[in-house]
């Protein structure tokens, strides 16, 4: 680093929005502190001013309303993990976060956090993109909603402008009889991100038969992938085993994997084909309970 850095604290998220188009490229956002720190220490990035949004009042809320769980952008993972209405609206949000990393990682790492910094390997991002969920950002036009499938865009690039702050995440409530999973394939510890982090869905419709079926995986590639047109092939069927092997082959075989210390490129491919396969069988074990215990 060059120099001293600005600390600002804002009062209010459209103060916030005016210092970061105050500053421009030299403001960074700050919150929970978990990624930013590391990237600091290791000269990373080289910011003049950080915007500190941590204590901006309302965006540590979670709630439920018109079938749509909403996550302030300042929820913990912590918080997450163990809120009752995450718990009673999306179990599996509350498995996932409770996944990453340990748990003081977990009581400062924050949700918008997660979202904004869009690093390839974190494990929320695939559940999100899997779950429909829409990004809720600030700017000085006002309030912006975009589809989780459009916001990560590249490594550790979003669909944010500049001058925007993600203030929520959104995530429909998914109807009775769906049943999801997000498995997390480690390589080194069992505190280490994923080498290929899956989450899969499906709901039950009817004896042996299920719809809304839905794959998204992590950690593989620059961005959580999914394939609305392989998810498609399944839906009306009842998800059986060669047809859960088909669609685990096809994401296989489409996704650009990556090398990095978790594993080779090669590995990965070989790892998206088995947890593929995995996740879509225990969310379709789910999602017969689920179905049952509706009745």
């Amino acid at each position: 680093m060059t120099g001293s850095i600005a600390f600002l604290r804002p009062t209010s998220v459209a103060e916030a929005v005016g210092m970061l188009r105050e500053h421009g490229d030299e403001a960074k956002v700050v919150a929970g502190s978990t990624a930013l720190t590391i990237m600091l220490r290791n000269r990373l990035i080289d910011p003049s001013v950080l915007v500190s949004i941590g204590g901006l009042p309302g965006l540590r809320d979670i709630a439920v309303a018109d079938g749509v769980l909403r996550l302030g952008a300042l929820a913990t993972h912590r918080t997450v993990e163990r809120d009752p209405a995450v718990a009673a609206a999306h179990p599996v949000l509350a498995a996932t976060f409770a996944k990453v990393a340990n748990v003081r990682v977990r009581n400062a790492a924050t949700v918008g956090g997660v979202v904004a910094e869009a690093d390839y390997a974190s494990d929320p991002p695939a559940a999100f993109v899997g779950l429909d969920a829409e990004i809720v950002a600030h700017g000085p036009d006002g309030e912006r909603v975009i589809p989780a499938g459009e916001f990560f865009v590249a490594f550790y690039e979003t669909a944010l402008a500049p001058d925007e702050i993600v203030t929520a995440v959104r995530v429909p409530v998914p109807p009775a009889g769906t049943g999801a999973t997000y498995e997390k394939f480690v390589t080194r510890s069992s505190e280490d991100r994923p080498c290929v982090g899956v989450f899969a869905s499906c709901r039950a419709t009817g004896p042996d038969r299920f719809d809304d079926v839905r794959v998204s995986v992590g950690a593989a590639a620059e961005t959580p992938q999914r394939f609305r047109d392989v998810e498609a092939t399944a839906n009306g069927t009842d998800l059986g085993d060669d047809l859960r092997r088909a669609i685990a082959d096809a994401y296989a075989e489409r996704i650009e994997t990556l090398d990095d210390v978790r594993g080779s490129a090669w590995y990965r491919t070989e790892m998206v084909r088995v947890w593929v396969r995995r996740a879509l069988e225990t969310a379709r074990g789910r999602a017969a309970a689920a179905a049952t215990d509706a009745r």
